[in-house]
């Protein structure tokens, strides 16, 4: 089962006296620090983060994106973060308990575990 995202709403903006720019950054903030929870109810599972830096395909870059994963399911199964390509140093990091928390951050180049 993959995990779930939450995202903040998108920001106020209708009627705003901004300029475009401002209005893009806004938007692009509240994708930032998502949270995906992660519910093992199902079976052991993983999943790898996005990629590190510029996604190709979109355009948008994970440089400095920060990501919490957070166990949900009362259950014994064990959820595994795997490294793409070899970008997340120290891997792979596991979620065994119910409210175990996990937070990578991106450089552009490695997910890094943070505290």
């Amino acid at each position: 089962m993959p995990t779930a995202q939450t995202t903040l709403p998108p920001p106020p903006l209708r009627h705003a006296e901004m300029g475009k720019p401002m209005e893009a950054w806004h938007l692009n903030l509240q994708l930032h620090q998502p949270m995906r929870e992660v519910d093992t109810s199902g079976g052991n599972y993983g999943e790898a983060p996005p990629e590190a830096g510029l996604n190709v395909s979109t355009g948008q870059t994970n440089q400095n994106q920060e990501i919490i994963y957070c166990k949900i399911s009362a259950d014994a199964n064990v959820w595994t973060l795997t490294g793409v390509g070899g970008n997340l140093p120290g891997g792979p990091y596991t979620l065994t308990a119910q409210g175990q928390v996990l937070r990578i951050k991106s450089n552009g180049t490695l997910w890094r575990k943070s505290a």
